[in-house]
């Protein structure tokens, strides 16, 4: 930039130097006119080989010790700075603006962005695109896998807190509660805990009533007693029983 204006300087002063030598000497009013203009492009010259050259003496400033340090911590220091939770979007912004001239973005099968910086340099950044709306709402395989899993053993409520101890997520990056459990199961056709246990041949108090000869409340009464065992299929703590064997003694007292 600076030596384009010492070529501009340069370029008027010829100028005027040849509309000077080409004026009639007899018409004094304009040659003195002219040779003022000269010289004072002439001047201008002068002025812009001065600023050039003052310019190239501090391009040629030898950086000392000290400040190579505080030229190297500065990517740390910015750093810090961007990830400073005190950091504004406003300040982040303009320190951008201040770091790059301009970026050139084009699409096609992945994102390219060319950046340009101040100080000319340029930098290529490569960026896959991100999948469709509707793509990106599907839970991964591997949770609707997991959740598979879980669901012999855990409730939904249980599912999910096992889900989120693990690292798993939905599909928006929350915490897993049970009703999401609950409308995944559903969605993609999961048996459920209870359909589970059923399929392992658990029974209901009703059925083991039957077995015992004793009534249903007879059956939820054993359990809070914990004479007999259930294992809850929801989380309201509702239980299905394995077939089980009670205390004949004891049973023969109750029914008599």
């Amino acid at each position: 930039m600076r030596h384009l204006q010492v070529e501009r300087a340069q370029y008027e002063a010829d100028l005027a130097q040849r509309r000077y030598l080409k004026v009639d000497p007899d018409n004094r009013l304009v040659a003195c006119v002219l040779e003022a203009e000269w010289n004072g492009k002439l001047r201008e010259l002068e002025a812009a080989r001065a600023v050039e050259e003052q310019e190239n003496q501090i391009d040629q400033h030898q950086v000392d010790a000290q400040e190579r340090v505080q030229i190297e911590a500065v990517p740390e220091r910015f750093r810090q700075f961007w990830t400073d939770p005190k950091t504004t979007v406003r300040e982040r912004k303009r320190a951008v603006r201040l770091l790059m001239e301009d970026v050139t973005v084009h699409k096609a099968d992945q994102i390219v962005a060319h950046i340009r910086f101040k100080g000319g340099a340029t930098q290529t950044i490569t960026v896959a695109l991100p999948p469709p709306f509707a793509q990106s709402r599907l839970t991964a395989p591997s949770t609707l896998e997991a959740i598979d899993r879980l669901l012999d053993a855990y409730t939904d409520a249980q599912v999910a807190e096992q889900l989120n101890q693990q690292g798993y997520r939905t599909f928006d990056g929350l915490l897993f509660e049970s009703m999401h459990v609950c409308q995944l199961r559903r969605h993609h056709g999961l048996p459920d805990r209870y359909a589970r246990l059923r399929a392992q041949g658990l029974l209901t108090a009703d059925e083991l009533a039957q077995h015992h000869g004793v009534t249903a409340q007879t059956i939820w009464r054993w359990y809070r007693q914990g004479r007999i065992v259930g294992i809850c299929y929801n989380d309201r703590r509702s239980s299905l029983f394995p077939l089980q064997e009670v205390d004949q003694q004891r049973l023969t007292t109750e029914l008599s």
